[in-house]
């Protein structure tokens, strides 16, 4: 048996938990999956897998051989993509995945951009602020705002992703205008759920770093437009990303608040599968991508 072929199936079956399943992927029998485990199993003289009637689970060796083979073979489908120059156009289909208002603001346009330039391409973009499940729901490339949990992935960083505090010029003179991090405490704060897991925000200034304890949010919103709608109606101060603002700040429905505070900055990542063919459609948006995100700071994930 072919030691890739093995390696690729032994990985499948840790990412989709049966036989069956893997056997799906691969369009190959169960009975053919069982003899590429057991393949590899005598080969290495470690037992992979937990097996029981209800379910499949890596032993110790298995995790770690798994982490391996992702790694193996990401190397060899880029190998193996850059050997073959599948096609000197790219010509296909891609399918995309960002958060709601970065992907409204920064990946249409550039998304546009790239079918322009193209004209054989097809790009279906999905605007979420859900974290997509890549293999599972058939994305071939991913923009992540913050820390990424899932390490196998193949991860490129891009510019990291700058927030600024902001509110309306009512609001500002009803309430009045925040000198200090900590005046803040004393205002009226429109809270973000992924932003405000640990009911903190980090700001950073030429006197230090601050760490400000939020008051109790009387409203929390999910999503990046109506997060800003609420604050040009005046409710309250916002953190948000500049691309999101900049033009109600040019217009003056906005105003900077502490504008000498930056809030931390987060991870910009895009992310695709490690065993996922480098086609020259999917490899042209990444350097796209890179050349259009790596310049200016780029904010938020709503």
């Amino acid at each position: 048996m072919d030691r890739l072929t093995s390696m690729a199936v032994f990985v499948t079956v840790i990412d989709r938990g049966t036989f069956t399943a893997a056997a799906d992927v691969h369009g190959i029998s169960s009975t053919m999956v069982a003899k590429h485990i057991n393949m590899l199993e005598a080969r290495l003289h470690a037992r992979l897998l937990h097996r029981t009637t209800r379910r499949l689970s890596p032993t110790d060796a298995g995790r770690r051989f798994a982490e391996r083979c992702r790694h193996v073979l990401a190397e060899v489908a880029e190998a193996e993509a850059v050997a073959a120059e599948v096609a000197e156009t790219p010509v296909g289909f891609l399918r995309l995945a960002a958060p709601v208002a970065f992907g409204a603001a920064r990946v249409a346009p550039l998304v546009a951009a790239y079918l322009d330039r193209y004209p054989q391409m097809r790009v279906e973009l999905v605007l979420s602020n859900d974290k997509v499940n890549l293999m599972e729901e058939g994305f071939d490339l991913a923009f992540r705002i913050g820390a990424l949990e899932q390490d196998w992935l193949i991860a490129r960083p891009l510019a990291p992703y700058q927030l600024i505090l902001a509110a309306a010029p009512a609001y500002l003179e009803r309430y009045g205008w925040p000198s200090t991090p900590m005046d803040l405490c004393s205002h009226r704060l429109i809270g973000f759920p992924q932003w405000q897991a640990n009911v903190i925000w980090t700001l950073f200034g030429r006197d230090g770093v601050h760490h400000v304890p939020l008051p109790p949010s009387r409203l929390c919103i999910d999503h990046g437009g109506a997060l800003r709608e609420a604050a040009v109606a005046g409710f309250g101060i916002i953190m948000q990303s500049r691309v999101t603002l900049d033009a109600d700040l040019a217009a003056g429905r906005l105003c900077r608040v502490l504008p000498d505070y930056a809030p931390e900055a987060r991870p910009l990542t895009m992310v695709h599968l490690p065993d996922r063919r480098m086609t020259a459609g999917l490899r042209a948006f990444i350097d796209m991508a890179v050349l259009a995100l790596r310049e200016e700071p780029v904010s938020e994930r709503a």
